[in-house]
């Protein structure tokens, strides 16, 4: 029985909410406010303003009925709580936490509860992409002058630090566009890889002006000169050339997996180094990055060890003194400063969404595309979030993405030609294929 969803206003034909919440993500930290000792930057406010009127819709069931994974992730917000409380204390706890839990639930419902059928998502790749391409008017001078015009010029009105100073890398000034780091921008624009191609370009290599659109894609990505958003393209057009060329197999993920599984093992097997070292290794720019992740690897699972239910919360994990505090690794910060359940929840919501998604049959041809843009997405920032951690817009940005497939859980397409033995899929039913 299908649910009937309530009517968004829209911007351009986006869904308001998420046009505003792109927006505002897209602001250097510069635009904000200070309140107390918490930092408000502009995708918070969006974020405080509306988590209160999304947790009641959510219960509510007016936009899709509350499922599982919803629960995994109020879960994992909630677990975070708990940790940060059990480190700071109740009331440091609850500010720490309660930022986590708006930045982490917030993001998510913004895209579970706005992106609702096939032409939400649409629209909402379609603004993505569309964004991406025009920060290429300030970011191709920007690589080629080393003058950060988005950055510098938003901050600048705002009273802001101008950009930090970072070291060229093949030939080009490493590019911020609106944001706070080259990591940022180019994370930003490559997760909108997937997006062009398999909704604006339709898989069609044809399609001149959608393939534009993903090369310009691929352009900004660049443009960053930075690994961990290579490793998020990469990733994707590893597995849509997967796709493409073994679309009419079906066990064609089950063959990608046990591809993935063999390899490992043959690197373990045949290799002196960890097939973690070798990873780090081949997807990092220098031997110094490199050795600096895999100290990182060592003394964080060390730390989890130490602390495995409750983590360390936003206290110092133990290090040489000559390591930087900085932990370039997203899942093992999870892991690290909220425990192991945290990190699992989080796992858990991840696989079972895009498992559960992908066992609808008679999808629409449109649909299936669709799905394949989300998961791909979410497979190519999964990955690289292990050499790269997830802050400020990019943290956010991701559960976005992730709540941006949940409408593939239960949405009914409307057309009088689709598949009558289509049908939602309960995620306690017995497994098949994906995708």
């Amino acid at each position: 029985m299908s649910v009937a969803v309530a009517k968004t206003r829209t911007i351009l034909g986006v869904p308001a909410p998420i046009a505003i919440f792109f927006l505002a993500m897209m602001l250097p930290t510069a635009v904000s406010l200070s309140l107390g000792g918490l930092r408000l930057s502009a995708y918070r406010m969006v974020l405080i303003v509306m988590i209160l009127p999304m947790l009641l819709t959510l219960v509510s069931g007016r936009r899709g009925q509350f499922n599982v994974f919803d629960g995994l992730i109020l879960l994992h917000a909630t677990w975070v709580v708990f940790a940060l409380i059990n480190w700071g204390g109740l009331v440091q706890g609850i500010e720490s936490g309660g930022i986590y839990f708006v930045e982490c639930v917030g993001a998510y419902l913004i895209g579970r509860l706005f992106i609702r059928s096939y032409q939400d998502f649409s629209a909402m790749a379609f603004a993505y992409v569309g964004l991406v391409l025009a920060t290429l008017m300030f970011t191709v001078p920007e690589a080629l002058t080393g003058i950060h015009i988005l950055h510098d010029s938003i901050s600048a009105a705002f009273g802001g630090r101008p950009a930090a100073y970072i070291d060229p890398r093949m030939g080009i000034e490493r590019t911020f566009g609106p944001f706070d780091h080259p990591i940022l921008y180019g994370v930003f624009s490559a997760s909108a890889f997937s997006l062009a191609y398999f909704v604006i370009a339709e898989k069609r290599l044809s399609n001149l002006s959608g393939m534009a659109k993903v090369a310009g894609v691929g352009l900004a990505t660049f443009m960053s000169a930075s690994g961990g958003p290579y490793v998020v393209l990469i990733m994707q057009g590893f597995v849509a050339l997967w796709e493409r060329a073994l679309g009419k197999f079906k066990g064609r993920w089950t063959a990608l997996f046990s591809l993935f599984g063999l390899a490992y093992l043959a690197i373990d097997l045949l290799s002196t180094k960890t097939p973690f070292h070798v990873f780090v290794n081949y997807l990092t720019f220098s031997k110094q990055s490199a050795y600096n992740r895999i100290l990182i690897f060592e003394y964080g699972t060390a730390e989890v060890a130490r602390y495995p239910l409750l983590g360390i919360g936003l206290g110092q994990w133990e290090r040489p003194a000559w390591m930087s505090d900085s932990m370039d690794n997203f899942w093992l910060v999870t892991a690290v400063r909220y425990g192991l359940p945290a990190f699992l929840l989080l796992v858990g919501l991840l696989l079972g969404l895009v498992w559960a998604v992908g066992r609808r049959k008679g999808l629409p041809v449109e649909w299936k595309r669709a799905r394949h843009a989300w998961a791909f997405t979410l497979f190519g920032i999964s990955v690289a979030a292990a050499t790269v951690h997830l802050w400020n817009a990019l943290f956010v940005l991701f559960f976005f993405l992730v709540g941006a497939g949940s409408w593939l859980l239960d949405a009914r397409p409307t057309s009088s030609v689709v598949n009558r033995s289509f049908a939602p899929v309960r995620p306690q039913l017995r497994p098949e294929r994906l995708f």
